[in-house]
């Protein structure tokens, strides 16, 4: 048993340095525990080996947690760096890129290893940049530059001491800094951030440009007065007196420091919307499609891409319409921007679920479940059973169900049916420790997962490389609050549920991938015989992550249509 436990704590540390072997030590943990489930070591709380086992997971995941945390300051700088408008670059002694921020990388050349675009100074001889930092080193004056094409950037080269005086780090050789975004960008900041019609900001951009306000007036195609009314009302929002004041302005802003990146679709949809409950939490929801459609409840599963409503919006916008279907996703407590609430039950997001239908003024409802979210989604349906349309489950996990052999399924059900059953404080340190693995090895986690699978369908979902970015990236904005929700919700979910599937009526559909390896056929079975208007029907040759490509039609059979089963799918796009 000694040598186990030691062999076990190499493992533990390993995982902390090596992510990639996860899975294995949740296997191992899971051995484990089937191995001492029925002896002294669960049963004594002060037992030796486990508990020394604990306190070196414990010291792992400090270990790991130190070095993730160190690997996500350097991604949030690069972060910060790449939101200036103004470029930044370190060089080394020949003129080679340490570190340029997007703004500088968008002027240098793609291929920059040995011959980036000479430079000229505002008047001279042209030199390559190798040589530019040289003279800059050995004079220690800062030299003004500009690229030899033309560019209307100006470029500032500053020499390694005055660099570091700055406070950039030693190792560069010299840092090349450029202007800002110009005129243009600094026009729109200026204008988004003091709210200027578009006519407004037209004018503004024309008088900050050498134009009087009789030019401006004629270039805008308006008579004088009109411009003069303009510039009143210019002034009225920005506080301002005078065209001069105008001008220093808008090139002081320090909005016109920053990108302004684009509108992403997801905001132009307007899909996330907050609902302030009773008890003063908030509770963040996604919602989208025709707002007379038939309003479907989706409970997603942990990274909440089955249906990327914030994504690709409108990819599956059109779809909603097509089925006449409102889909809303209700954020569980922790996850996204819900505030958090530790329950003792799934059975207590009904209330949210009440607060959240009285606001959008919706009375009857479906409900779609994907995965392990059919625990909160059948609690849901029965606490609210008379207002419940209709339910569809996917991939259904149901906890009750124990497989013979466990041990050719999935770390999903290792964590859920044992560890979380038997050792549930070792499954409260296993998922930061998993949600940080996924984050940090996406590509690593996905090809242990599809080396496991034992379906061509979840090999070929799961190996798209925009599923596999959108579900670390849904993931990591799940979890921003923290990853308590998800841990309080997976440990409702394995120590079973505490209401009775018997008095769930509502009509309901099941339907499982025969190859699934994380919530297996055999376990839906069990859940439609318990539920007393149940259908299961099992999809040939899929696994467990069907819906990804599957969910337009579970949607459609949710609102009620008599879709076929693949009549409609979705086509996952490419990055």
């Amino acid at each position: 048993m000694e040598e186990r436990f030691e062999q076990l704590t190499h493992l533990v540390y390993e995982a902390s340095l090596d992510n990639s072997l996860w899975p294995e030590l949740i296997l191992e943990l899971t051995e484990e525990v089937q191995r001492v489930r029925d002896s002294r070591y669960l049963e004594d709380a002060n037992a030796k080996g486990l508990a020394n086992l604990s306190l070196h997971f414990k010291r792992a995941f400090s270990i790991s947690k130190r070095m993730v945390d160190l690997q996500e300051k350097e991604a949030y700088l690069s972060s910060v760096l790449n939101s200036f408008s103004f470029g930044v670059a370190m060089l080394d002694d020949t003129g080679q890129v340490l570190m340029a921020n997007r703004s500088m990388q968008e002027i240098l050349p793609a291929d920059a290893n040995d011959a980036l675009p000479l430079l000229l100074p505002e008047q001279g001889e042209a030199k390559p940049l190798s040589n530019w930092v040289r003279t800059c080193n050995q004079t220690g004056v800062a030299h003004q530059l500009q690229l030899e094409t033309g560019s209307q950037r100006n470029l500032m080269l500053l020499p390694r001491q005055e660099a570091e005086t700055i406070g950039f780090p030693s190792m560069a050789s010299a840092v090349l800094i450029s202007s800002g975004q110009g005129h243009n960008g600094s026009l729109s900041s200026f204008a988004q951030s003091h709210s200027l019609t578009n006519r407004e900001s037209q004018l503004v951009g024309l008088v900050t440009s050498g134009n009087d306000l009789r030019q401006a007036a004629s270039e805008m195609g308006i008579s004088y007065e009109s411009a003069r009314t303009y510039l009143k009302h210019i002034y009225e929002k920005t506080g301002l007196h005078s065209q001069p004041e105008l001008t220093s302005a808008l090139t002081t802003t320090p909005l016109a420091m920053l990108r302004r990146r684009e509108l992403r679709l997801g905001e132009e949809y307007q899909v996330r919307q907050m609902l302030q409950l009773r008890d003063g939490r908030n509770l963040e929801f996604f919602r989208l499609g025709p707002a007379t459609g038939k309003p479907v409840l989706v409970f997603d599963a942990l990274s909440g891409v089955t249906i990327d409503m914030l994504g690709y919006p409108d990819l599956c916008s059109g779809i909603l319409e097509r089925h006449g279907v409102q889909l809303i996703s209700p954020c569980r407590p922790g996850g996204f921007r819900s505030d958090l609430k530790i329950m003792s039950s799934l059975r207590e997001f009904s209330t949210d679920i009440e607060q959240l239908l009285a606001h959008l003024k919706i009375d009857r409802f479906s409900i779609l479940s994907v995965s392990f979210g059919s625990g909160t989604a059948l609690g849901v349906a029965h606490d609210l059973q008379d207002r419940v349309d209709k339910i569809v489950l996917s991939s259904a996990a149901y906890p009750e169900y124990r497989h013979e052999n466990w041990r050719e399924l999935d770390q999903f059900y290792h964590m859920s049916s044992i560890l979380g059953r038997h050792w549930p404080s070792m499954l409260r340190q296993v998922i930061p420790f998993l949600v940080r693995s996924i984050l940090q090895n996406r590509d690593r986690y996905f090809d242990r997962y599809c080396n496991r699978a034992r379906s061509p369908d979840d090999i070929e979902i799961l190996s798209h490389p925009t599923i596999r970015r959108r579900t670390a990236e849904m993931l990591a904005q799940r979890t921003a609050q923290g990853v308590e929700g998800m841990v309080e919700e997976n440990l409702l979910n394995a120590q079973g549920w505490d209401f009775d599937v018997h008095d769930i009526p509502v009509p309901t559909e099941i339907f499982q991938g025969d190859l699934d390896n994380v919530a297996p056929v055999q376990g839906a079975e069990m859940l439609a015989d318990h539920l007393p208007n149940a259908t299961l029907t099992a999809l040939l040759e899929k696994g467990h992550y069907h819906h990804i490509t599957n969910w337009p039609w579970l949607v459609a059979r949710a609102a009620g249509h008599d879709l076929a089963v693949n009549s409609d799918r979705y086509c996952i796009p490419d990055l």
